[in-house]
């Protein structure tokens, strides 16, 4: 990070703007969205999912919309996806409609043919493994480490290969009757209400798409994602997915000429672009919504949070212990945001530590953030919680050669160390703060 850059992000950051008036609030806080995001945008990550997610679906293409049309001619609706696929492709222009014609054409073979045992296989994983890579590019960018259950994934996937397809369908074909009815039409050469109805049917497209994203950022990632933040991130990335198709279009009609020279393979060039376009405009909403359910990321973004080893053990302490005493007094399990507020610390921490204590198989957080143990309390001592987080901080693949002062004296820590918790249980040191709780006469 440069200087000029660094002094912006300490300026935005700067604790002084709390209590400023909310018309200078709201520009600080833009900016801080703005730079955050291309913060992010530079450092690759998000670019190298966006195109990986391009790879697959063009493997995956065919299949998904097999899938679709067995659905979907089942209620007669088969007919219209031609039209859902045009819509999608409108901003490659003739190119769109001609590669519109090339995958129903490849679907209508998939159709005709009778795939074999190892084909049809192929054929599924192939379907399935681009739903899966939408959810890794989801969960890395909500900061998640594990996936969803496999009982959660059939019935998720099921959802997003049956169910979506069908919703979609049938909102641009309600979309397109409602166009073509005989009430809009006379509305529409109404010299008052046209303008009027045309705008809003050229807005109820993008709407589509808003619904679509919001749903995608609520539902797809593995985490507890709130229906404020889905919606922001789905408004901001169906409005920029609208826009982008706008410039693109103008870049497609403005640069036929120098297209001419790829001669066939323009029209997989245009498609390689508007793929890449829209996973990055999936992303960057994704990015958006966990940005403004989890604030205290917006500063550092993709980096790791780092914190002093003594703050990194008492974290480690307050979360077995919170899962602990819930746990004890058999009530709700806590959760990481009522910890955070509880204590101070902001989730971003909590968060970081309570990944190396389930790497350890100290504790389980949950989908919804609940923090439980992830054993017997009775058999488990703080020195295995404090050792966990100090051997989650060793990132270093050959050891070093310690010299005989330093290695004597650490020693000589650790042991006291063990000799302090090495003997103590979870269970043993939460009893005190909940003994009393138990046998208090409210809880008679």
């Amino acid at each position: 990070m440069t200087k000029v850059t660094q002094r912006l992000h300490d300026w935005l950051w700067d604790s002084s703007h709390a209590g400023k008036p909310l018309w200078i609030r709201g520009p600080i806080v833009l900016l801080r969205y703005v730079l955050g995001l291309s913060r992010d945008l530079v450092g690759g990550q998000l670019s190298l999912h966006a195109m990986g997610l391009v790879y697959s679906t063009l493997l995956a293409t065919v299949p998904l919309i097999a899938f679709s049309f067995s659905v979907l001619r089942g209620l007669n609706l088969h007919l219209e996806l031609a039209p859902l696929l045009n819509e999608f492709l409108a901003p490659l222009g003739d190119q769109g409609q001609q590669l519109t014609e090339n995958v129903l054409g490849m679907v209508n073979n998939v159709r005709g043919t009778v795939l074999g045992g190892l084909s049809l296989a192929a054929f599924l994983y192939t379907a399935i493994s681009m739903v899966q890579k939408v959810e890794a590019s989801f969960n890395f960018v909500w900061h998640v480490g594990r996936a969803r259950s496999l009982s959660r994934r059939i019935v998720d996937y099921a959802a997003v290969l049956l169910i979506a397809p069908l919703v979609m369908t049938l909102a641009f074909t309600t979309l397109a009757s409602l166009r073509s009815s005989a009430v809009l039409q006379a509305v529409s050469d109404s010299a008052v209400f046209g303008p009027v109805t045309v705008g809003i049917s050229k807005l109820l497209p993008v709407l589509l798409v808003i619904a679509l994203f919001t749903a995608l950022y609520k539902w797809l990632p593995n985490a507890r994602v709130d229906w404020r933040a889905a919606l922001v991130g789905g408004a901001t990335a169906g409005s920029l997915w609208a826009l982008c198709g706008v410039f693109f279009a103008e870049f497609v009609a403005s640069s036929s000429r120098a297209l001419v020279i790829y001669a066939s393979f323009a029209i997989a060039i245009l498609t390689l672009i508007w793929l890449y376009v829209n996973w990055l405009v999936l992303l960057l909403g994704a990015r958006i919504a966990f940005y403004f359910q989890n604030r205290a990321y917006l500063s550092i973004g993709e980096d790791d949070p780092t914190m002093p080893n003594a703050t990194r053990e008492r974290l480690a302490l307050e979360l077995m212990r919170a899962a602990a005493v819930a746990f004890k007094r058999s009530s709700p399990p806590v959760t990481l945001r009522a910890l955070s507020e509880e204590i101070g610390v902001a989730g971003i921490y909590l968060q970081s530590v309570a990944n190396e204590l389930e790497a350890a198989g100290l504790l389980l957080t949950s989908a919804e953030s609940h923090l439980k143990p992830a054993r017997d309390i009775h058999e488990m001592t703080l020195a295995d919680v404090l050792a966990a987080v100090r051997a989650g901080e060793s990132g270093l693949v050959v050891a070093p050669s310690w010299s005989g002062a330093t290695t004597t004296l650490s020693a000589t820590i650790d042991a006291h160390i063990l000799a302090c918790t090495g003997n103590v249980t979870v269970a043993d040191w939460v009893s005190e703060s909940v003994e009393p709780e138990v046998n208090s006469p409210q809880s008679s």
